[in-house]
């Protein structure tokens, strides 16, 4: 067994610590965040594995959606201990993409004397999805020779030619 944390993207603190058995796949999990957290049995979902910085990187859908079709992993193929393995690993879990309700999902630990299920439920789901902001990162400013020399240059319609 695995015990895992999962926290609702939101203001207020939404946190359920579950056990489950490490050889499920992703749609198994994704069958139990949803009974955990009371969600509808009928929206799309994404599992994406995160970096340490929550940089989301392959996306594991619930369905194939290519064109082609077999192009993707997806949920039933993947097992949670084949991405959630050590204190490091981590997934996002994308749910209801009009909604775009956010969970991180961390491993805690392995533990083979702990019964499946929630083992912990903090907070309660809010009536509607917390707003998602994606800022971008912030990089340097190029160094510009000019600076602001040509700030209110924006008319040409004032100059012959």
């Amino acid at each position: 067994m695995i015990k895992l944390r999962i926290t609702l993207e939101s203001k207020e603190d939404v946190i359920r610590e579950i056990a489950i058995d490490s050889e499920l796949n992703l749609e198994q999990l994704h069958q139990e965040i949803i009974k955990h957290f009371k969600l509808d049995e009928f929206e799309m979902a994404s599992f994406y594995i995160a970096d340490v910085n929550l940089d989301l990187g392959q996306e594991i859908p619930l369905f194939d959606t290519s064109e082609k079709g077999n192009e993707l992993i997806t949920m039933n193929q993947m097992i949670v201990s084949s991405v959630l393995h050590s204190a490091e690993s981590q997934l996002i879990y994308v749910y209801d993409f009009l909604n775009m309700w956010r969970f991180h999902i961390q491993f805690v630990e392995e533990n083979e004397e702990i019964e499946s299920g929630c083992v912990l439920s903090v907070g309660e789901m809010p009536t509607e999805a917390p707003e998602i902001k994606f800022e971008e990162e912030k990089q340097e400013k190029e160094f510009d020779p000019y600076g602001d020399a040509f700030d209110g240059f924006d008319e040409f319609n004032d100059y012959e030619y």
